[in-house]
């Protein structure tokens, strides 16, 4: 049997590889790969989605990028799955787009934004587990993640003046509305690596974890978002997005809202588990 060295997939338990179905049941972690270069991993309800493309910085291709929506779509239409976590294998979040890469295809770029990942509303939480580098369009992904569990030496940057490719309205719109107008023209103008206390402080970050532990920590966090009652949590970040404009699709979000809040309001009606400590929370995952 092959087993991924990567020490967070380590101490998290994870393998790269599917193992013989008779090593799970139905409440079991369980793992199945939809290419070579990204990889889909259940830990309950909680996908785990990875860019497996380590000898090359888990930089993005169209093929990544498309494969990567594919993911998504899979967990949104998964009732057994709640949050994905967004990571890259081998200690690197992405680096994204390789100079290789843009030598032999001058479209990459485009191709890449066409795939619509970067324009598509996920309909449930994306918590990104950014470890080493998260540059260029990867920046851009892991902003539009909902959560940025973030290690202590991870490097966030657009690096536009670097590449010479300008900034995609995408990117713009969601660091502004991350950030603010201010901080956005001080990162994009200079291009300027951004180390993650600073991301923290500006709103880029959601939290700070040591390094080596943020696939384990963003996965934990997802467990606890999943935990909650799921239509109600989905009815506020939907509400809550139709008003940042971190996505252009607001039609389809107000859509998402008003199916959810619906939903919640008839589960209070039927009843929810209220645990010892006071918070709203399911009986069990179904």
């Amino acid at each position: 049997m092959i087993v991924n060295k990567s020490i967070r997939c380590h101490r998290l338990g994870i393998l790269s590889f599917p193992l013989p179905s008779k090593y799970f049941n139905k409440n079991t972690f369980q793992s199945r790969s939809l290419v070579t270069e990204v990889t889909v991993k259940y830990q309950g309800p909680v996908a785990c989605i990875g860019i497996n493309r380590p000898h090359m910085k888990n930089c993005l291709t169209p093929v990544i990028a498309a494969k990567l929506k594919e993911a998504i779509e899979l967990l949104e239409n998964n009732d057994r799955a709640s949050v994905g976590v967004l990571y890259g294998e081998r200690g690197t979040f992405s680096y994204g787009i390789h100079p290789e890469d843009l030598q032999n295809n001058s479209n990459i770029y485009e191709e890449i934004l066409n795939t619509g990942l970067l324009d598509k509303y996920p309909r449930k939480p994306i918590v990104a587990a950014v470890s080493g580098y998260a540059i260029g369009l990867a920046f851009d992904l892991a902003l539009w993640c909902d959560f940025r569990i973030t290690e202590d030496t991870a490097v966030l940057a657009s690096y536009a003046r670097n590449s010479g490719i300008p900034t995609n309205c995408r990117l713009t719109k969601r660091l502004v509305s991350c950030v603010g107008s201010h901080r956005a023209l001080d990162w994009l103008l200079s291009g300027r690596p951004v180390k993650p206390k600073e991301g923290l402080e500006a709103g880029a970050v959601t939290r700070i974890v040591a390094c080596g532990s943020g696939l384990g920590q963003a996965v934990n966090f997802a467990h606890s978002l999943a935990n909650m009652p799921q239509c109600s949590l989905r009815a506020d970040r939907a509400l809550i997005y139709s008003e940042t404009g971190k996505f252009e699709n607001n039609e389809e979000i107000l859509a998402e809202w008003k199916l959810n809040h619906s939903k919640a309001l008839l589960e209070v009606e039927e009843g929810v588990h209220i645990t010892k400590s006071g918070d709203v929370r399911h009986k069990e995952w179904k």
